[in-house]
């Protein structure tokens, strides 16, 4: 069958190369990047819009759906990515290391939020993400709760009505979307920042190690 969609004409403007460092376990970062920033335009196009919010056009409403969906597969693509690239330190410290299978299958906040504070305690991180909302472990789980509780499943601002026929959301489900951006924002960036700052730590250890294996030698 002749493709009409993924189709490579060669033309320089609009063709994308996907994948291309073929090591797809090491884009989470840049993945989790693209939906964030697609999100922020998306974001910055309602803030001009006088139509939007509660003395607006009721339909243009549903513009937040796809924007909080963005937000949270964003906000699993940037933990996982602290997770895949940190995990090797436990091993390197003697800890349990995680469950990789398990990592890659699961939406659930909850449990990448085990995982992500078991990443920060063996590289001895300080919870005071530098960024407002977030100065504690503390604050960090009452986020990652509060979102969980409302979309444990990353579905429910994917679909009106979930997989039993229930609603996906309360009746009348309200809060205000750029001030629910505006605290993603700032945890992104500690996110992304602690994804580059696991990378150099881990390399520099296994810089280390080397280098006193050889002393040994």
């Amino acid at each position: 069958m002749k493709k009409r969609l993924f189709v490579d004409r060669e033309h320089p403007h609009g063709t994308v190369v996907l994948n291309w460092h073929g090591t797809p376990e090491s884009e989470f970062t840049y993945l989790g990047e693209a939906f964030h920033l697609v999100a922020k335009e998306a974001v910055a196009n309602l803030r001009n819009d006088p139509l939007f919010g509660l003395h607006g056009s009721p339909i243009k409403d549903f513009q937040a759906y796809p924007i909080v969906f963005l937000y949270r597969h964003a906000l699993e693509l940037y933990m996982k990515a602290v997770i895949l690239i940190g995990s090797p330190m436990l091993a390197v410290k003697g800890k349990a290391k995680v469950d990789r299978q398990r990592l890659l299958k699961t939406h659930s906040l909850e449990v990448l939020r085990g995982d992500i504070e078991r990443i920060f305690e063996v590289y001895e991180w300080d919870w005071d993400l530098g960024v407002p909302h977030f100065q504690s472990l503390a604050d960090f789980r009452k986020t990652i709760a509060e979102f969980q509780a409302v979309d444990a499943g990353s579905y429910a601002f994917r679909y009106p009505i979930n997989t039993m026929g229930s609603a996906s959301l309360a009746s009348h489900f309200r809060f205000n979307l750029f001030e629910f951006c505006e605290i993603l924002d700032g945890l992104f960036l500690a996110l992304e920042g602690a994804a580059i700052g696991t990378y150099e730590e881990l390399q520099a250890t296994f810089e280390a190690m080397a280098e006193a294996r050889q002393y040994e030698m």
